[in-house]
């Protein structure tokens, strides 16, 4: 014990006698600068933080808290009078948290909450349970609430206010939240702000106040589901949240769903969305989209929209799909995006409606030879040959006029090499 004790005191020592090597270092860098002019400053002087009375890295608890100066300074937040978290008057007094909070002046508590130390220091102070502190961090805090949600420190404060404050706080933070709705919409798209709206989802999800903040995000559902942070706020409430609280989304989904089917981000979270929704409101929206097939298959986003409707092999609106597009096939068929659509009804259960349509087209022949409808002539054979070998004999049938051409064509070889290693009929 005497040995880790006096190697304790001479860490402690090297330590001390370092930190007086670099003050001493300082000193005589701004000497030197002062003897020798501009040229002195390094190159990269000009991209660093400034430790003045005019930022909060001048605050005299940052070095002692442990915070390394830049951290934060991406919002280069403007310092408040001087407040240090490690006094030695008052770590001599044994004064606690609640009671340091009481020195502090209310202006000042916004800048230390946008402040990695400060913040852990009003996240102790919360900790504590003392009304009286909490509700001076309340004031100072709840002008603020927006910067708060989107700051990666200000974030972890304004959660464990939530918990901290009481009913009546509580419900004038959610006010500035969502009052105007476009507030927490901002918030869930921006990355810091998405998490800080789940975490608050997942704390209010058994209260009175969860209504209220998805119905404002309902307002902006559109918005919210055509960006990667918004829609995993929407996605969490579809987690984390009953059918009867999801409702209000569950209608603007059906209301918006054309629109976001054929947008590049939103067809893919639209998607997510049909998987994740239940009860009564699934078939309404797979109705709302199936009503839309043809014009849906044809876009370049909204196709994948209806493939994974038909991914799903719900019986009946596989079969909407399927006769939607009779009359349709062909066209589908030469074009990029359409033609996997027809794949996707050939490989379905009602495969029968593609097949008819190819069978009795007097434009098979172009189809064959078209560089996307090669494929789904393909697939048609694949297909019928494995389920169906009266469709498959009438495909066949259909095919032999033009197989002298295919051989020779580009598109054509190897649905020519498909059909003769067949076996006959």
């Amino acid at each position: 014990m005497e040995d880790d004790s006096t190697a304790n005191e001479e860490f402690l020592a090297r330590f001390q006698e370092l930190l007086r090597t670099e003050d001493q270092s300082s000193e005589d860098s701004e000497n030197s600068s002062q003897n020798h002019g501009d040229y002195s400053v390094a190159p990269d002087a000009q991209f660093s933080t400034s430790l003045n009375q005019n930022t909060i890295w001048a605050w005299h608890g940052l070095r002692n808290a442990g915070s390394l100066p830049g951290t934060n300074g991406q919002h280069n937040v403007k310092s408040y009078p001087a407040f240090s978290l490690s006094d030695p008057d008052t770590q001599e007094t044994g004064m606690d948290y609640s009671d340091k909070i009481k020195s502090i002046q209310p202006c000042q508590i916004i800048g230390m909450a946008l402040e990695f130390s400060g913040s852990w220091f009003l996240r102790n102070v919360l900790a504590e349970n003392n009304p009286e502190s909490t509700n001076i961090i309340f004031d100072g805090l709840i002008p603020h609430i927006f910067n708060l949600a989107v700051h990666p420190s200000g974030s972890n404060v304004l959660i464990t206010l939530t918990q901290a404050c009481n009913t009546d706080q509580l419900s004038q933070i959610i006010c500035n939240l969502i009052l105007p709705s476009s507030i927490i919409i901002r918030v869930s798209r921006n990355v810091t702000g998405s998490k800080t709206i789940r975490r608050l989802i997942q704390l209010l999800k058994r209260s009175c106040f969860i209504n209220p903040v998805v119905t404002a995000l309902a307002e902006g559902f559109h918005v919210l589901m055509q960006d990667q942070h918004g829609a995993f706020v929407i996605h969490w409430c579809l987690a984390q949240l009953g059918s009867k609280q999801n409702e209000v989304l569950y209608r603007e989904a059906i209301r918006t769903c054309v629109t976001l089917a054929t947008h590049e981000r939103g067809c893919v979270e639209l998607n997510s969305f049909i998987n994740n929704i239940s009860g009564p409101c699934r078939d309404l929206l797979l109705d709302t989209i199936t009503d839309n097939t043809v014009f849906l298959s044809q876009d370049p986003k909204g196709n994948f929209v209806i493939q994974h409707i038909l991914d799903l092999q719900h019986p009946v609106f596989t079969k909407k799909i399927c006769i939607s597009l009779q009359g349709y096939y062909i066209r589908l068929s030469v074009q990029k995006c359409g033609s996997h659509v027809v794949e996707r009804c050939l490989k379905s259960s009602e495969m029968r409606f593609a097949v008819a349509d190819l069978v009795n087209s007097k434009r098979l022949s172009l189809v064959a030879h078209d560089q996307f409808g090669n494929y789904v002539i393909q697939t048609a054979l694949k297909v019928t040959k494995d389920k169906d070998r009266l469709l498959y004999g009438y495909l066949r049938k259909a095919l032999e006029p033009i197989l002298e051409s295919l051989a020779s064509h580009l598109h054509g070889k190897n649905l020519t090499k498909l059909i003769k290693d067949a076996p006959p009929m």
